[in-house]
This record gives C-alpha cells, structure tokens and sequence, in this order.
C-alpha cells in the first residue's frame, strides 16, 4: 500500500529541529517508509530521522510530497497529517524579552564619546570584566585529532555502538532531573543521538574502512554541509548541535582525554570570547566570575544562546573579535541592551557604566526588600500575588521572589515531548516538590490543558480544522478519563502536604464542572478505601476563559469553589480572533472598554455567588492593567515569578479606593483609543498624587564629573523612586532643551528643565556638587532639575523656573544655599522659596 501527502509548511522558522523531532517519533512508530520530498529544493530525506527531514531544507510555505509505502500506510498517513496540521502550536517562542531597541544609546552615554563595536543583542545586561578567549574545535580540527589504532571492523562498529548507548544513556538520565529550557536542549540533542540515518550513515562508513573517529566526523560534516545550504538562519545554526553531540560522542567512545574537557575554571569576573560554544561547553563553565560572553559565530536562537538568556547573563553575537588586540589584565565591557562591546574604555566610559551597573543594583535591591511582605496598597487593601510556574524550578525562583502561592501549575508541561504519559509515581513526586518548597501556601494545580496550542503525539486527539475551538482540555477528559483520574490522584497526594488547589481549564458549561466534581470524588472514595492520605476538602475551580461561563457564574459558583480568569485565551475568544495571528492583532485587543466591563461583571458575579477570582494570564503583570484589576476588585493576580518583586511594590503605591474610582471612569469611555490615554495620565497610573518636592530629590556634594554626569545621576535618583519609567528618554528630553541653549543662569547655578511624557509626577530635584563643572561656558556648582509632565499645569513649569531664576539673582539666597550644611536644610529653604 502506498500513501502520498500534500503538505505546505506553515512554520515561520521551517522543519527545524523540534518539529522534525516530533515528525521523526510519529514515523519510527509506522512500519512504512516514509519519504520527505521539498518540491523547492528537490531534496529528499527519510521521514524517521530528525536530521534527514531537517536537510531538506523545508522552509515557511514550501511545498513538500510526502510518501508512505508499507501495509499501514493507510493509517500512518492519517496520523501523519493530523501532526502536520499540530506542528505550528508546537512552535516555542524563544524570542528575547524586549528591553531598548537594539542600537539605541541614550543621550548621556553618547555624550561619553565612547568608541565600541556594535553587535547584535542575544541578551541584556552590562558587564564590565577581563576578557578570556576560548577556542572551539571545528570538525576540520576533530579530524586531525584522530587517535589511529588497530582494530577490525567489527570492533569498530562494537566500540561505536557502545558510546552511543551510553551517550544515549547518559541523556535519558539527565532527562529525568533537568527541566525548563536544559530540558528542551536535552531533548534536541538526544534526537541527533538516536537519529536514524545519523546512526546508518556512521555504520556504513566504517563499513567501507573508515575508523570510527573518522566515521562519526564525517558523517557529522555531511549533516552540516546540508544545514549550511539552508536559507533559513535558523536551520544554520543547527549545526552548533551536531558539533556539540560529534564532541560528546567522541567523548564516549575514546574517553574523556580524546578532546580538550569543556570545562572552564574562571578565577576572577570573566568575559568569553568565542568563536562558536556549544551548549555543553556552556554548561561546563564556572558560572561564578561569567561575567557576559561575546560569541561571534553563534546565533540568536542557537541553545547556546538560549541558555545564556535563560541564565540573564549579558551576551553579544555578531562581532568578530579575531583581529583585535585584547590585554588579558584589561577591562572591556559589554553592553547587551544596544548591543555594544567596548574594548578600550576610558576613565569617563567606566564611570558610565561602573554608575550604571550601581544604578540596576539598587533598584533591584529595592524591589527585593519587600517582596516577602504580604501585597497591599496604601491604604491596607490585599491582594494575594501569586506565580505562574511549569516546573520545580520556577516554583523555586518563584518563591524567592516574593510569590505567596502559585496560581497556575501548567502540568500539561509533564506530558509533552515524550512518547508516553507520565505516571502516578511521576507526577505525586513531582507535585510533592513544589508541596515542599510552598510551605503552606496555597498551589494550585491545573490539569493538563492537551489540545489547541498544545497538543501531544500519543493523544489521538484528530484532525481538525480550528483546534482552538476544538477537541482541547477538560473537553477531552471523558475519552482520557483514566488519565485524569490518575492525575486528580497526584494532586489529591499532594494535598496531604498543603494547600493544594485543583483548577479546570476550558470550563463551558456546569454540566462539565459536575463530571469533573464526579471524578473527583470517585477518587476521593478509592483513595479512602486505600487509606491514602488527602484533604478531603480540597478546593476545585474552575478557569473563565470561554466567554460563555460569564454568564453561568452563579449556576457553576454551585459546585466551583473558586474562578481564575485565562486572560489570554478569553480575549481571544471574547473577540473570536486567534492570539498567534498577526493579521488580526489589533482585534485582540485588551483596552476595549467591553472586555474590560466583562472582567468587572465576572468579578462582581463571582463576588455576589460568596466566590474568589483571581486572574492568571499576561495582563496580571501589566502595569498599564494593575490599577484596573486591584480597583476591580480581583482577590489574587498570577505572573510570571520574575514580575512579581515589582508589582509587589508599585502595588503598595496604589490607592484602592482610588483605583476603584478609576474602574467606574475607564468603562464609561467609549473607545480603546479613551482608555489608552486615561491609563497613560500619570496620575492615573501611579494613583497617588506625589509632592513635587520631596526630601529625596535633595543631593548633597555629587560626584558628577561633569555636566553629562550630573543630569544623569539626577535622571537615575528620578528613577529610584518611581517617578519616571524611562529615564533614558527623559535624560534625552532634558538634553533637548540643552542642545538649544544652556541652562547656566550664573552665579555657579544651572536649571536644567523639561515637559516630558516620561515623567509620571512633576519633580523638582536639587544637586549641590562636589566640584565645579563646567556648563556650557559657566562654572557650576548647584543644580536644579525640573522635570515636569506634559499632563500637568500649561503654567506650572514656567511658574517654578521664573521663582527659581528671581530668587536667585538675590546674594542672600545664593548664600543660604551655598551654607546649607545637609539635605534637611536645604529641604526646608526650597520649600520656603517655592511656597510648596
């Protein structure tokens, strides 16, 4: 029998290596062969190896034929299409989390002067550290390093095989302890190891007289060669993984003295320079002194750089430092946010970023202080604010930053990328982990949502036209009612252990909410007869994400215990427009006064039924939404465990009573384009109104070295107590208004000054200085800042920079403030002055 599939690729990144991995472990489970032919290229690959389907070189909307030939070609055609069509919501964004457009440099660090190489970010961050080269072998250089020796075939392909296995050993091992993104590598790597043709291609050279060391190079380079001949970026830097597993495997076949170890002993803060790192050298280093890394050959979607973002350490691609002349003994810098290595800096450009590097300290030291107090606004309204985590480690980090419970446990993640379901063992201790590290706070556990987005190859969950809408979580629970009961089992073991929660995703109608309270409560009843350990109170709720459920709130509130709003998934629904599409972005679209008045009316209908909701996707961390959701009156916000330190402290600013005031104004406005721009008013967003003096923004003695430096470490404090959140663009709005005239006004005085949108609350900041700078062609020695919002007063800027610029023509004045002796003095004169 012989089948043929039509199929166009829908990837954006083609056939790369994770979806080609969940094609090849659909294919080995046929007895037919299965031929992979990309009508573009002509090449044709084997439908069973990873490596052979990704050298086809499949790219977004290439055509592809795609031939079964066997007695279950039938059936494995079938199979076959239905993963074809699944394979776009497999795809997993890897992209780096925004901070400045690369190649932007705020004003204050061009007015440094600075000379640098520009390069492309892979992640963020500044580093100042000694450099330290490393260099890779390339395959060219493996092969060189061949140890001989004398053996028959038959011995080599013994000894090759033997590595494998043990290789292959080895990454399952490490499989069953690693998770997150050391897991998806872990698994991309044992897809190569156990690759088919990889495998045949190494035999059969050894076959025909190749040693093993040879066979295994060779075959690595032929992959590589093919990879090369991609269009796609992406598939190019595959070939980082191939070299990384033909080292390792080398490694198990000849021993660990075949090549030089990966490990890297770092004694002092270290920069990397490298050619090409491969995922395992990475891994190997000492990541105490790794400061930030520059590696010129390898890309932003590479594992390696993966991980590095993964670990937040800075990280540069895109230069090639083989020509220049680096002291080991010398400091370079790395500037990961523009994207910027700095390999010569002068006394001014360290002081820059030795400055800058404080700065970031600072600030995330603020956010850290309070993060284990409980979440309240100012005037004592709580809010549990929670995490969302997927593995052990999240729930860790989570934790450490302040988490007082997870609110969403995605588990489904324990059930994808692998060829069978966990099971019951697997899950409880896994559950029981996360039990462990809460401490009494509450988890709660939401069963696997499998369908949509996220489907799994050993669910026959079928094909279907829209899986969004379809065949996807509690909705396939009664055909996988075994698995969920096995599930519901775990959690119900971990409730032994504390505060556990179950919660049920795609909830539509009560009449699933019953089943699922059915099932629940079989399992309760063999968990008794078993003498198993629960709490047979355990709380179970349920997910609005269906639109539908808004209005069967007080029905479901019967047999739910608690709600948790999917953001995402109910904007999507809520509007009918797929939150991965791009041509219909700007309907899914959060600010609509009518999505915003459904999450009030689904608040108020949980409320009245005697219910808690809490709200568990992405716009739990927004701080345009905070005000909304806190005035709204939701009893718990879920996020990421990274956001949690500063929602945590902008919330303690936030005035409910404030907020709930703004709640009833924001969804009165008719348009989105209304409720943008109330959200972008300072004082909506941050609430309370802030004195436009305050202790704070008095400095005594500066250490500015110049006029650059006095403006920015003014812009900075601004920053340190919340008063803008862009101080770059605020410095670059000051820096304006200087570029036209300077604001020395003589006498040793200069009153630099501003309307800006970056400034959330009009501030007067003061600096005396330590010495004299030079501004403009005057020496100053005392700065006043004005930085005042565009929201403001029309007359307010110009009524303190005419008080100021009249008081100052008075010797009297300009004397009190030269004789001011500390901060509270000089506080209490401008206050004076001021009438404030």
């Amino acid at each position: 029998m012989s089948e043929i599939i039509a199929y166009q690729c829908e990837l954006n990144e083609g056939i790369h290596a994770r979806p080609a991995g969940h094609i090849e472990r659909l294919c080995n489970t046929f007895q037919s062969d299965v031929c992979w032919k990309n009508i573009r290229s002509g090449i044709q690959g084997n439908g069973k190896s990873a490596l052979s389907v990704v050298a086809t070189d499949t790219l977004f909307n290439d055509a592809c034929e795609i031939s079964l030939s066997g007695k279950d070609a039938a059936e494995a055609a079938q199979q076959l299409r239905a993963l074809l069509k699944k394979l776009p919501s497999f795809e997993v964004s890897q992209a780096e989390e925004a901070t400045v457009p690369a190649g932007y440099l705020p004003r204050s660090l061009r007015e440094t002067r600075l000379d640098f190489i520009q390069g492309s970010r892979i992640s963020g961050g500044v580093a100042i550290a000694k450099p330290v080269r490393i260099q890779s072998l390339s395959l060219n250089e493996m092969l060189a390093r061949n140890p001989g020796g004398e053996y028959s075939s038959e011995q080599q392909q013994r000894i090759f095989l033997a590595g494998l296995a043990a290789l292959k050993d080895e990454k399952l091992t490490a499989l069953e302890i690693k998770a997150g993104v050391e897991h998806d590598i872990l698994q991309a790597h044992l897809s190569i190891v156990t690759d088919a043709t990889f495998q045949s291609q190494i035999t059969t050279a050894i076959a025909n007289g190749e040693n093993t060391w040879n066979a295994v190079i060779k075959s690595a380079m032929e992959f590589c060669e093919i990879l090369n001949r991609s269009a796609s970026k992406y598939i190019k830097e595959r070939t980082l993984d191939v070299l990384d597993i033909t080292g390792q495997l080398l490694t198990a076949i000849y021993g660990a003295g075949a090549l030089p170890q990966n490990s890297l002993e770092l004694t002092q803060p270290s920069i990397i320079l490298a050619n090409s790192l491969t995922p395992s050298q990475f891994l190997g280093i000492n990541k105490q002194y790794l400061a930030g890394m520059v590696l010129s050959a390898t890309g932003k979607t590479s594992h390696t750089a993966i991980l590095a973002r993964s670990l937040g350490i800075p990280t540069l691609t895109d230069i090639d430092f083989t020509a220049l002349t680096l002291d080991a003994n010398t400091d370079i810098i790395i500037d990961g946010n523009p994207g910027i290595l700095i390999t010569a800096p002068d006394e001014q450009v360290l002081r820059y970023y030795r400055h800058e590097i404080t700065v970031q300290q600072q600030m995330q030291q603020q956010m850290m202080a309070g993060v284990m107090q409980p979440a309240t606004t100012c005037d004592n309204h709580s809010v549990e604010i929670a995490a969302n985590i997927a593995s052990v480690a999240e729930a860790e980090a989570a934790f450490n930053n302040g988490a007082e419970g997870i609110g969403l446990f995605r588990t489904e993640m324990s059930f994808m990328d692998r060829e069978t379901p966990p099971d019951y063992r697997e899950l409880a201790d896994l559950y029981g982990q996360v039990m462990a590290l809460a401490e009494g706070r509450p988890v709660i556990f939401r069963t696997f949502d499998i369908g949509g987005d996220k489907p799994v190859d050993y669910l026959d969950t079928g094909e279907e036209e829209n899986p969004f809408l379809g065949f996807r979580a509690v909705r396939t629970y009664p055909r996988y009612r075994d698995l969920f009961a096995m599930q519901l089992r775990a959690i119900l073991s971990a409730s032994a252990l504390g505060e556990a929660k179950i919660m049920i995703p795609m909830i539509a109608s009560v009449d699933e909410v019953i089943w699922c309270r059915e099932v629940l409560e079989e399992v309760k009843s063999a968990m008794r007869d078993q003498a198993l350990p629960f709490n047979g109170a355990i709380s179970l709720g349920v997910m609005l994400e269906i639109p539908s459920v808004l209005f069967a709130i007080s029905e479901i509130a019967e047999y739910a215990d608690f709600f948790s709003v999917g953001s995402n998934d109910l904007t999507q629904y809520f509007f009918a427009a797929d939150r991965g599409n791009s041509q219909v972005e700007s309907v899914y679209d959060n600010y609509a006064p009518s999505f915003l008045r459904a999450l009030k009316f689904a608040v108020d209908e949980v409320h009245r039924a005697g219910k808690w909701i809490g709200i568990c996707g992405e716009l739990g961390a927004s701080s345009d939404f905070l005000p909304l959701l806190v005035g709204m009156g939701f009893d718990e916000l879920s996020m990421s465990g990274t956001a949690i330190p500063g929602v945590k402290h902008t919330l303690r600013e936030l005035d409910f009573t404030k907020c709930q005031r703004l709640v009833q104004e924001i969804v009165s406005v008719k348009r989105s384009a209304g409720v943008k721009s109330a959200l972008r008013s300072p004082e909506v967003r941050a609430i309370s109104k802030m004195p436009i003096l305050a202790p704070e923004f008095i400095l005594c003695a500066l250490d500015a070295g110049d006029k650059n430096e006095a403006i920015k470490m003014m812009t900075d404090n601004l920053w340190l107590h919340h008063r803008t959140d862009n101080r770059d663009r605020l410095t670059d709005d000051i820096w304006a208004r200087e570029d036209s005239f300077s604001t020395a006004v003589g006498y040793g005085f200069a009153i630099p000054h501003t309307k800006s949108d970056h400034i959330q609350h009009s501030t007067i900041s003061m600096a005396t200085l330590a010495k004299p700078i030079t501004w403009g062609d005057q020496q100053v020695e005392t700065v006043f800042m004005l930085t005042v919002s565009k929201s403001a007063d029309p007359n307010e800027h110009m009524k303190y920079f005419s008080t100021l610029a009249r008081k100052l023509m008075k010797e009297d004045f300009r004397n009190e403030i030269k004789q001011a002796e500390n901060v509270t003095v000089l506080y209490n004169l401008m206050a004076s002055t001021l009438a404030i």
